[in-house]
């Protein structure tokens, strides 16, 4: 074994303590006792979609930097990357990872990688933004603030295409692309959110509840905690009691796509041994 396999058995045995030490069992038995399992392997399918639609977002994003990966690979790489982003705040790790295997592959710089990485994530969080914007306009607690998801809406198209724009590289002809593809995975993750809401019977709040979704998944992104571990279930309790919804149940709804997203992203262990996942071919 040489020492690269056996750092990457330690961080794999890392990354599962980590993993473990975020799930009360008492907290995980009573949530899925209560809840309906056709529903959560609906969620689950609609999630492992949405991871699909994002890693082909990435794969458009790349290659504007002349970088060409198979369909694949490129799963793979994201799979790899959603799988180290359990051990580090923010997807830290897992980006930072997949920009070292694309520098050593492709001999790609630093700064370009970096940038296409960062617009992947800021795509995903204007298209959250956007969709939490026009949801929230159907909820009677945000009525009187319906000008801020209007202007927000109105705001974020030019916004998008601004970033672009400053990015530099040749992005512009990915962004209408790549803007439509960062809507359906966050589509796709709502309509998973929507699987464990029916699972806990909780579907004539539904909206609210997707609401939540959103403005939870913007603050997971944030580098707060361990892949986003307990962040989400604190904007679920908060904002359980502004908008008059069972907090329990916010909260298990928030724990149940946890879990869903981290057994998801856990599969990428399959792909962590692998050393010639982005060969090119001869």
């Amino acid at each position: 074994m040489n020492w690269k396999t056996a750092l990457k058995l330690v961080l794999s045995v890392v990354i599962i303590w980590l993993v473990l030490r975020g799930i009360d069992e008492k907290v995980l038995a009573a949530t899925l006792r209560q809840s309906n399992l056709w529903w959560l392997l609906w969620a689950v399918a609609w999630f492992v979609f949405s991871k699909i639609i994002s890693a082909v977002r990435f794969n458009a994003l790349l290659a504007t930097e002349k970088i060409h990966l198979s369909e694949k690979q490129n799963l793979r790489l994201y799979w790899l990357g959603m799988y180290y982003n359990l051990l580090l705040p923010g997807g830290i790790s897992g980006d930072g990872y997949k920009i070292k295997l694309l520098m050593d592959a492709y001999g790609a710089p630093f700064k370009r990688l970096f940038a296409v990485t960062l617009l992947d994530r800021i795509g995903g969080a204007l298209a959250l933004g956007q969709l939490c914007l026009l949801l929230a306009l159907g909820i009677p607690e945000l009525r009187p603030f319906w000008w801020v998801g209007v202007a927000g809406l109105a705001l974020s198209v030019p916004v998008s295409l601004l970033i672009y724009k400053k990015s530099g590289g040749e992005l512009m002809p990915v962004w209408g692309k790549t803007s439509m593809l960062s809507l359906a995975v966050q589509t796709a993750q709502l309509i998973a959110t929507l699987g464990i809401v029916l699972s806990l019977a909780e579907g004539q709040r539904w909206l609210e509840y997707s609401v939540l979704f959103l403005v939870s998944s913007v603050v997971a992104m944030l580098p707060l905690t361990i892949g986003g571990t307990g962040a989400r279930e604190l904007t679920f309790l908060w904002g359980a009691g502004f908008l008059n919804i069972d907090s329990e149940k916010a909260v298990a709804i928030a724990f149940l796509f946890y879990l869903i997203s981290t057994a998801v992203a856990f599969l990428g262990i399959f792909f962590s041994f692998d050393e010639h996942l982005l060969s090119k071919p001869t």
